[in-house]
């Protein structure tokens, strides 16, 4: 009875072994996490994407995927509606004779050029070009936005003590009040070429591009106008 046992333990281990050489050699070798991180990054460089030194990390996926190594080279798109950068999404397929295909969650990061102080700017005080330089800072250190260009901030005066080095962002900012209420103000009646000025006052404080009420010293009509400088304001007839 025991050498019964013992002969079928051992065809048990036998056939074992056969189904797992047999598995291991139809499963072939697994494609290589890494692999897919090069071939995602390689893709991200060439789209229009600003940023340097692009960095992609796996965000769903275990350090060895279950999938066949692809025998040519990956095929990678952004799922439909996805941001190209920070947390999102791409598809990765192998178009080969044994065709794979899986969506993927990623991180894509990078460095960006943008607008940083370079030197302490104090509460209040306007901000001006000469106070910013640009500086390379990584994109995913950027959560609370950043700036590019001085074209957006004109006229704009920091919130808070902002320190050497800081990358600007809206909640650091704040259009100046170019207009006081009260102040005795110039105001520009535009009619195609055709521009008159006279005398007014704010009954309102203004900001760059605001609508205040201002009253016509000379009519002493209330009107609504647009501010576009300090103490000066716009209207159109």
């Amino acid at each position: 009875m025991k050498v019964g046992q013992d002969i079928l333990i051992r065809l048990i281990n036998v056939i074992l072994l056969t189904f797992c050489v047999v598995f291991s050699a139809q499963a072939g070798p697994l494609q290589n996490h890494v692999s897919i991180q090069e071939a995602i990054k390689d893709f991200v460089m060439q789209q229009d994407v600003p940023l340097e030194n692009i960095i992609v990390t796996l965000t769903s996926a275990k350090k060895q995927l279950n999938i066949s190594q692809c025998a040519i080279p990956l095929h990678i798109a952004m799922a439909p509606g996805a941001k190209q950068v920070g947390r999102t999404t791409v598809s990765v397929s192998c178009l080969s004779s044994q065709p794979w295909k899986i969506n993927l969650a990623v991180h894509i990061d990078g460095k960006i050029n943008v607008l940083v102080a370079r030197h302490p700017i104090a509460h209040r005080n306007f901000i001006q070009e000469s106070d910013l330089e640009f500086a390379p800072r990584l994109y995913s250190q950027l959560n609370r936005g950043y700036y590019v260009s001085m074209d957006r901030l004109q006229n704009m005066e920091a919130r808070r003590n902002i320190r050497p080095g800081q990358a600007i962002n809206a909640n650091l900012i704040r259009a100046q009040k170019l207009v006081n209420r009260g102040q005795y103000i110039t105001i520009i009646a535009q009619n195609g070429s055709l521009n008159l000025r006279v005398k007014g006052k704010a009954l309102m404080d203004g900001l760059q591009g605001q609508t205040i009420k201002v009253k016509n010293l000379s009519s002493k009509k209330l009107i609504f106008a647009e501010v576009v400088s300090a103490g000066t304001v716009k209207v159109h007839f």
